[in-house]
């Protein structure tokens, strides 16, 4: 008997069991995980999606030299913390020196991962029957985790897709399906391109100042019933994005099915931006569908992490 860790969006499941329990999956998503479309040994999933001629293509939309933060600010107490592994702390403290000088000190605790915080997710964080990216076992030390995307870092183009806008909503309240996308990149009038990142803003913010409290689990009434659907999914698959940055105000049907973006995580690598705040970005752009400018995220290299917190700037 041993110990089978998944995690899956945010959440640590641990089992004790003689085998991986199979996941039901949609076909689709293992027919698209057994294709291997970065070769069997990749560890940067759609990170490949990002050639020269996207990053040339998000350099090209730098006109103004202006930059707008994705960033909301670190916070602690989140739903899969604990006292011992609190989601944030900051201490920070001072020591003089016998010369007169002094130092400012600090010691920060982060844990990436959950519904509030800012983060990246590697591609060593969701696991499906025992296995992590590209079908490696989760024992296995050599994972797409975050210290392998960190040298170069990520840029390319951000196309910012604002579903409440062309809904005529505050913030998505069904499912966002891939028609939703189209409608939108249709009436801006834009065409997203293999490699782009896809800004996708359902309205998290707003659904949060309007009920006042956080955005809570798919289990729970915090819920706010809009989130990326399972076909919405399956969009971003097809359409080649290389990163998905959205504000995860994500849906009861895609975690139900287990057909949310997360597991494209684990089918294809896909490259996730979880809990961004783009309401810096409507101030500064407006509203609607655009191409907003250059993303830019650069990683901490943290050798085997799942996940790391940063801030991810549209340059424009």
């Amino acid at each position: 008997m041993r110990l089978l860790v998944v995690v899956f969006c945010g959440k640590l499941y641990d089992a004790r069991v003689t085998e991986p329990v199979r996941v039901d999956l949609p076909d689709w998503i293992r027919t698209l995980a057994a294709s291997h479309p970065f070769g069997v040994a990749d560890r940067r999933g759609t990170a490949n999606l990002i050639d020269a001629a996207a990053r040339a293509r998000a350099a090209a939309c730098v006109r103004t030299g202006n930059s707008v933060s994705l960033a909301r600010p670190l916070l602690g107490g989140d739903y899969n913390t604990t006292a011992a592994r609190p989601g944030f702390r900051h201490e920070t403290w001072y020591r003089a020196a016998p010369d007169g000088t002094g130092w400012g000190q600090d010691h920060l605790v982060l844990n990436p991962h959950g519904l509030q915080n800012t983060h990246l997710d590697a591609l060593n964080h969701v696991a499906v029957d025992g296995t992590f990216y590209g079908g490696r076992p989760v024992a296995d030390e050599e994972q797409g985790s975050a210290d392998v995307l960190a040298p170069d870092g990520l840029v390319t183009r951000a196309v910012y897709v604002d579903i409440p806008y062309h809904r005529g909503t505050d913030w998505a309240d069904r499912p966002v399906d891939g028609a939703d996308i189209d409608v939108a990149l249709a009436e801006a009038g834009l065409v997203l391109e293999p490699g782009d990142a896809l800004c996708l803003d359902m309205g998290r913010d707003r659904f949060e100042v309007a009920t006042g409290h956080p955005l809570g689990g798919p289990e729970t009434e915090q819920d706010a019933g809009g989130g990326l659907s399972g076909d919405g999914a399956r969009w971003v698959a097809e359409h080649q994005v290389s990163i998905l940055a959205w504000d995860m105000l994500d849906s009861r049907e895609a975690k139900a099915v287990h057909a949310s973006a997360h597991i494209l995580t684990w089918a294809i690598g896909l490259l996730l931006l979880d809990n961004c705040d783009f309401a810096a970005l409507r101030r500064a752009h407006g509203r609607g569908t655009k191409v907003a400018g250059a993303l830019v995220v650069s990683l901490l290299a943290v050798e085997g992490a799942n996940g790391v917190n940063l801030n991810p700037l549209v340059l424009s």
